[in-house]
Formats: structure tokens, C-alpha cells, sequence
């Protein structure tokens, strides 16, 4: 993905901060107006920052902008959870492999794969179930679990390409926040009306049910925190050129306890690159 449009004057300031941050430096202050891309460059480069951190910055300017904040983040978890990486292959390259770890690795439908950017849903029906119960119990496959994951995909210009993976969670988000309410309100209710006959009681339960309603909460956080370290791990198996881990029968019928080798590779059989569909 290639653009020569001149950058304007708020997103020069952006990328040179962070051009900066990955240098380990201050970047040059903004400048009103316009620049082109290899003026920009050659402006840094001046100051003491390097192309490559440049280029770099660049290209994850023109991922998109990052999925916006929402109220109650710190206790839920973000409903889009998404991190970045940079893959020493071009952009076309790195899309391609993200792919075969969301299909191959964790047994993701593709929707949509096409220059720069692609768009993988939770398998319905109920061999997309089985097989995410088996990877579940081997500690694979993650990512299967979610309904909606998006990917996007640009060149540094420098033989590398920055990749951003973006899981929509909010599925889970209103789950963690509605649970934790109706957890502690509905212990706050039963706190009260126990109150009439046994007061002492009720002091007790009351904070007890507000704790088991946040406890229930933050658990939402924590499973963000767990996806985000799941992208993570996908991006580093993705600039190590590491192929997926697929399920193996042996795997399958260690993990089911009961399946057979027939049951087994027809399992497999839909989740090898030409049955993935």
C-alpha cells in the first residue's frame, strides 16, 4: 500500500512523536501547512531521527486511527482490543500469513482479504464448535472464540510492513458489565430484605455482594488483557515466519477422550487450508 499524498500539518506532529519514541528521541517540532512524504524524511533525518523510524511511523499512521475509548475501559476491559506489529516481509506477505494463523491457528471464517486489509468471523455450526472446544482444551485457538477480528496491513517502504489486529469484544464487554451489576445489586437487594429479620447480617453482605459484582467486572478486564496478549502472540508468530499449530489426531483424541480416527480427520479435515471455507 503506497500513497504519496503530501501529510498534513496535525499528522506530521503525530508521526514525528512517535518516530521519536521509537528512536528513543525528541522528534522536530510540527510545522503549519503540507509536507511531502520524503521532505518529511529528509527533515528528521536532520534532527537525528532515522528514515526507518520514520517510514515506520508513517505506515502505522495510515493503519486508521485507534479504536476510540468508552466509559468504564479500566473496569471492563476496551470492547476493540488491538496491538501492532512490524513483520520484516511486504505488506501483501504479512496480510497472507495473519491470515493462515487466524484460519489455520485458531479456526476463524475469512470474510474479507484484499489489498491491505482482511476480515475473519466466528465459525458457526457444529464442527466450528467442536473444533473450538478441542482447541480450547489444548490452550489453542484462542482467538476462535470471538466474533469479529479485523486485520490492516501497510509498507514501511523499507522491505517491512507495520500489521495491526483488531478483536472486537464487545460481546464480552456487556456480558462483564451487566453480570457485575446484576451481581452486586442483586446481593444489595437480598442484603436489604434479609436486613428486616437479621440486621447484623445484612452490614456484612451488603459490601460483600458490591466486591462479588466488581470482582465480576474486572474480569472482563482481565480477559482483555489475555487477548491482547493472544494478538501479541499471533504477531510474533507472524514475523518469525512460524507456520499455525494445527491440531494433530493424536491432540484430538487426548483431548476428547473418546474420538475416533475417522471422527477425527473429518475434524481436521475442515481445518486444513482447502476447508476452510
Amino acid at each position: 500500500m503506497t500513497n504519496h499524498a503530501p501529510i498534513d500539518a496535525s499528522v506530521v506532529a503525530r508521526i514525528l512523536r512517535r518516530a521519536g519514541d521509537i528512536e528513543g528521541t525528541e522528534g522536530p517540532p510540527d510545522e503549519s501547512g503540507t509536507i511531502a512524504e520524503e521532505s518529511l524524511i529528509a527533515a528528521a533525518e536532520e534532527v537525528g531521527l532515522s528514515a526507518d523510524a520514520v517510514r515506520r511511523s508513517i505506515a502505522v499512521e495510515r493503519l486508521g486511527p485507534l479504536p476510540a475509548t468508552r466509559h468504564g475501559d479500566r473496569i471492563v476491559g476496551p470492547s476493540q482490543v488491538y496491538a501492532d506489529g512490524e513483520v520484516a516481509v511486504p505488506a501483501v506477505a504479512a496480510l497472507a500469513r495473519v491470515d493462515s494463523w487466524l484460519v489455520d491457528g485458531h479456526h476463524l471464517r475469512r470474510d474479507v482479504l484484499r489489498s491491505g486489509h482482511g476480515e475473519w468471523s466466528k465459525r458457526s455450526g457444529l464442527v466450528g464448535a467442536t473444533v473450538r472446544t478441542i482447541r480450547n482444551a489444548t490452550g489453542e485457538g484462542k482467538l476462535g472464540d470471538f466474533e469479529r477480528i479485523n486485520a490492516t496491513v501497510c509498507d514501511t517502504r523499507s522491505g517491512s510492513s507495520v500489521v495491526r489486529i483488531t478483536i472486537d469484544r464487545s460481546t464480552s464487554r456487556r456480558f462483564a458489565s451487566s453480570g457485575g451489576t446484576a451481581v452486586a445489586f442483586g446481593g444489595m437487594a437480598g442484603a436489604v430484605v434479609f436486613a428486616v429479620a437479621v440486621t447484623p447480617v445484612a452490614i456484612v453482605a451488603a459490601p460483600a455482594a458490591m466486591l462479588a459484582g466488581v470482582g465480576v467486572a474486572l474480569s472482563g478486564r482481565k480477559r482483555a488483557r489475555n487477548t491482547e496478549r493472544e494478538i501479541r502472540r499471533v504477531l510474533d508468530a507472524v514475523g518469525a515466519g512460524a507456520d499455525p499449530t494445527r491440531l494433530s489426531v493424536e491432540i484430538v483424541r487426548r483431548a476428547t477422550g473418546k474420538a475416533t480416527a475417522a471422527g477425527s480427520n473429518a475434524l481436521l479435515a475442515a481445518d486444513r487450508p482447502n476447508g476452510h471455507r
